[in-house]
C-alpha cells in the first residue's frame, strides 16, 4: 500500500501519515480500532476485511472509508451497487463468494478422485460463511463431491479440527477466504502436511507458505491499488461517486514441493493452467 502511494508521488509523512491498527485476530477489536481512528480526526479510513469495513461502516457515515478484501460489499449492505456506491464507502471487493465454486472445482482437478472435502469457514462472519457455504455444497452436488463443515473462530480450534478430518478419512479442506486463516497461514501449512490434508486456500501467499492451492486475486496488487481511491478522495471525488473495482485477473498458484509431501501427483493439464507453481 505504500508503494501504491510511493508511486502516486506521495511522500510518508511530508504528505500523509498512515496510523495502522490491528485487530489481532479478534473481530471485536474492529470498533475499538475505528473509535481510535474516529478520534484521531483521520481524512480517510482503510478497512482491511469485511468485519474491519463492517465496524468502520457502524461507526461513521461523514468519514470516507476505503475497503478491501471485502466479500459481495453490496450483499453485505455497504453499497447500492458497484458502479454507484452511494454512501460513504467504496473500495475494492473480492468476488470471494463467487469464487468458492470455482475453488472446488480447482481442487478437484488437482485431485480427480475427489469424493470428500471439509469445509473450514469463520462463524464470526456468518453472511459469508453462509454464502460459501451455500455455494460450495451447490458446486459440490454437481462434482459427486461431499461436504463437512466446520467452524473455527480461534486459532485454537485448528489443530483439533485437523485431527478430525484427518480420523474421518477426509483427504482436503477447503479454506474460506477469511482474515484468521491468512494470519494462522504458517499453522495451516504445517497442519495440513503433517496430517497428510491437502489444503485449498483463497491467497497465493499461503501456497508460498506450504499450503497446496489457491485460486484469487493478486492481493499485494489490491493493495497497491488502494491508494488511487485515497488519492481521489483527497482531490475531492465522494466516495459515494467511486466505483468499487472486482478483481480483473485471478491466479492460480500450486505449491509442487506440498503435493510430492502428500504424494499427489498433479495433473499437467491443471499445471498448464498455473499461474505460479512452487517446487
Amino acid at each position: 500500500m505504500r508503494q501504491g502511494f510511493a508511486d502516486l508521488g506521495y511522500v510518508e509523512n511530508r504528505d500523509y501519515k498512515l496510523i495502522e491498527t490491528y485487530a489481532a485476530e479478534k473481530y471485536e477489536n474492529f470498533a475499538a480500532n475505528t473509535d481510535r481512528l474516529i478520534k484521531a480526526k483521520v481524512d480517510v479510513i482503510i478497512a482491511v476485511t469485511g468485519p474491519a469495513a463492517t465496524a468502520a461502516q457502524r461507526a461513521t457515515s461523514t468519514i470516507p472509508i476505503v475497503f478491501l478484501v471485502v466479500p459481495d460489499p453490496v450483499g453485505r449492505g455497504m453499497a447500492k451497487s458497484l458502479s454507484r456506491p452511494g454512501g460513504n464507502l467504496t473500495g475494492l471487493s473480492t468476488a470471494a463468494v463467487e469464487l468458492s465454486s470455482k475453488r472446488l472445482e480447482q481442487l478437484k482437478a488437482a485431485i480427480p478422485d475427489l469424493k470428500r472435502v471439509g469445509l473450514f469457514v469463520n462463524p464470526k462472519d456468518p453472511s459469508m460463511s453462509r454464502a460459501v457455504e451455500d455455494r460450495t455444497r451447490s458446486t459440490a452436488r454437481n462434482h459427486g463431491v461431499s461436504i463437512e463443515v466446520t467452524q473455527i473462530d480461534s486459532a485454537q480450534d485448528l489443530s483439533g479440527a485437523f485431527e478430525t478430518i484427518k480420523t474421518n478419512s477426509i483427504p482436503a479442506i477447503v479454506f474460506m477466504q477469511d482474515p484468521l486463516f491468512f494470519n494462522e497461514r504458517k499453522q495451516i501449512a504445517k497442519l495440513g502436511l503433517s496430517n497428510r490434508v491437502a489444503t485449498m486456500v483463497a491467497n497465493g501467499l499461503m501456497v508460498r507458505e506450504g499450503c497446496l492451492i489457491s485460486y484469487g486475486p493478486n492481493f499485494p496488487a489490491q493493495f497497491r491499488r488502494v491508494a488511487s481511491f485515497v488519492d481521489k478522495i483527497l482531490k475531492g471525488h465522494r466516495p459515494a461517486e467511486i466505483p468499487i473495482e472486482e478483481p480483473t485477473r485471478l491466479e492460480l498458484v500450486l505449491n509442487l514441493k506440498t503435493a510430492e509431501a502428500l504424494g499427489l501427483a498433479i495433473p499437467a493439464a491443471l499445471l498448464a493452467q498455473a499461474d505460479e507453481v512452487i517446487d
